[in-house]
């Protein structure tokens, strides 16, 4: 579990819960992703229990070639994550808010994000995987642990190579068994799947916590959406972009990730746009 979990404090719920209360529906182009903190902000991406030798952040695919680059989904740039052959390295990241009451949130979402998994013959079902937070202030203990939704679960080993698109709805994965879902790693009176079974729907989660800590999930919030590849997942080069999550009569949210340009590319921008300048007032004077 993130070490973060003990500092989701009153107040950034509070703004959060407010910015929520007020936004409508949202793109936002997140062009870094920030080194982890004990007080996150709420908008910006951060790294989170990166570790042994795993990265995270984000790349321009321009001039990368093949599938990587001709079908990304966005323009331009991408999520990456790399672990080296070490079962212990880890990379991922999370935003955090106040995105809503656990069980209506988890109840009335849709997701989606996109991958791209390079060949990796270490770890043929490894990809990135879509995580939810869920937290309750002032619980009375194991009030905290996140859902996670690993592509390999869901069918086949993960396309390699190829961009894959991803869309969950709230009832993806139903019926309590092991052939998709989300799994848990641990909290709120049910005991960690450790990367696999039980695997269930949101809506059955809902369910599931409201029979195994009803007092403490009648508060929870869902406090933060992240992305990232977890231990056990050695020798990975993967991608992702255009994360995007939209509740049922309430507010939507994507990220689209883009690398800053390099100084040299921006030299040439200006460089480009004096010279168009110079144009315009040649073609006046003439």
């Amino acid at each position: 579990m993130s070490i973060l979990r003990f500092k989701l404090t009153a107040a950034l719920l509070g703004a959060a819960c407010a910015l929520v209360a007020s936004r409508s529906d949202a793109a936002t182009t997140v062009t870094q992703i920030l080194p982890q903190t004990g007080s996150p902000v709420v908008g910006p991406w951060y790294e989170t229990d990166v570790q042994g030798g795993g990265t995270i952040g984000i790349v321009d695919l321009t001039g990368v070639g093949g599938n990587l680059e001709t079908a990304q989904p966005l323009p331009t740039g991408a999520g990456k994550i790399t672990t080296p052959n070490d079962n212990n390295a880890r990379g991922q990241a999370y935003t955090y808010n106040d995105f809503g009451d656990a069980a209506a949130f988890l109840n009335n979402v849709s997701l989606g994000y996109s991958y791209y998994k390079s060949t990796n013959p270490l770890n043929v079902s490894a990809a990135p995987a879509l995580k939810l937070q869920v937290f309750a202030a002032g619980g009375t203990g194991d009030n905290f642990g996140t859902l996670i939704y690993e592509p390999y679960w869901q069918g086949a080993a993960p396309t390699p190579d190829a961009w894959q698109n991803v869309s969950i709805a709230a009832t993806d994965g139903g019926g309590n068994d092991n052939g998709g879902g989300w799994w848990w790693n641990g909290g709120f009176g049910v005991s960690s799947g450790a990367g696999g079974p039980p695997l269930r729907s949101l809506t059955e989660w809902v369910s599931t916590f409201q029979l195994s800590d009803p007092t403490d999930f009648a508060t929870a919030r869902v406090t933060a959406i992240g992305i990232g590849e977890g231990t056990f997942n050695a020798g990975e080069v993967s991608y992702f972009d255009n994360i995007s999550y939209a509740v049922i009569g309430g507010p939507s949210q994507t990220w689209d990730f883009q690398a800053i340009p390099e100084p040299a590319s921006l030299t040439m921008a200006g460089v480009a746009a004096i010279a168009g300048l110079a144009v315009r007032r040649r073609t006046r004077k003439a």
